[in-house]
């Protein structure tokens, strides 16, 4: 059974929805000193904006497609799967930037079946850009009216290239600061913006040449791995199991791929 015509619908619906949710979310962005901020965990904020933006995704979604399930990550908990005709959102993903105001912050959507994201939606309310992707119809960055096709970077060697290295700051992890060393050795220029989605459409527009993260949650990657791949960049397989626990994300430029998956290892 194909789902061609079904996607194409979801793929359009998605960015307008993102483009909704941005609107949203920049709004309280604009006001942040007035939202009410909760922490989960050391170093885990929410806020009231990710609550509201997360019910305005779920009732958008419902209201199109009543059938398709839907995992957000502020109502995870009551996520009973299975991950096939499903909608994966982090509403706003890099909270803690979100509400310190710095502009480094996105809407992430994707629509999932069998497993697999066939469609993925990062969008950055502050600089109006929408990375997007459809599974076979490459990856794009629509700005100002114009849509540009992405792909990734042309790195060859690790010297000099420059690759994120995110990490939550919630727990000191030696597995990371092995990495950390072990890319300092090799000469990488390593930078954590807080935001692995906006990261990853970053890997795919050329702007950084990988991302490594040793636990993200599916919501900030399994949209933003499908635009790296349409972009012609490389990535390990991705699906934390539980599908709510965390698991190690690492993407990549083709020349630069083998050499930081092997600095993981």
């Amino acid at each position: 059974m194909t789902t061609t015509g079904p996607r194409t619908d979801r793929y359009a619906f998605a960015q307008s929805l993102a483009r909704r949710a941005g609107a949203l979310a920049s709004d309280y962005f604009g006001d942040r000193e007035r939202l009410t901020v909760e922490l989960k965990g050391p170093q885990d904020f929410v806020s009231h904006a990710d609550r509201d933006v997360e019910a305005l995704l779920r009732r958008e979604v419902a209201a199109a497609y009543p059938g398709d399930a839907f995992l957000g990550e502020e109502t995870a908990a009551s996520f009973t799967g299975p991950l096939n005709r499903c909608w994966v959102v982090d509403p706003i993903d890099g909270t803690h930037n979100f509400l310190r105001g710095v502009p480094y912050w996105n809407v992430a959507i994707a629509y999932v079946e069998g497993g697999r994201a066939r469609i993925g939606i990062v969008y950055d309310p502050v600089h109006d850009e929408l990375y997007r992707a459809e599974t076979g119809a490459g990856a794009w960055c629509d700005h100002g009216g114009a849509s540009r096709r992405l792909h990734v970077a042309h790195p060859t060697a690790l010297p000099g290239a420059f690759v994120a290295l995110g990490h939550h700051d919630r727990a000191p992890s030696d597995r990371h600061l092995e990495i950390r060393r072990r890319m300092m050795a090799e000469g990488v220029s390593m930078r954590n913006f807080g935001s692995g989605a906006l990261q990853l459409a970053h890997v795919a527009a050329g702007r950084l040449d990988g991302f490594i993260e040793l636990e993200l949650s599916i919501w900030d990657a399994i949209g933003a791995l499908l635009i790296v791949e349409e972009a012609g960049g490389r990535a390990l397989p991705f699906m934390p199991e539980p599908i709510t626990a965390k698991a190690m994300c690492v993407a990549a430029a083709p020349g630069v791929f083998a050499q930081l998956t092997a600095l993981v290892g």
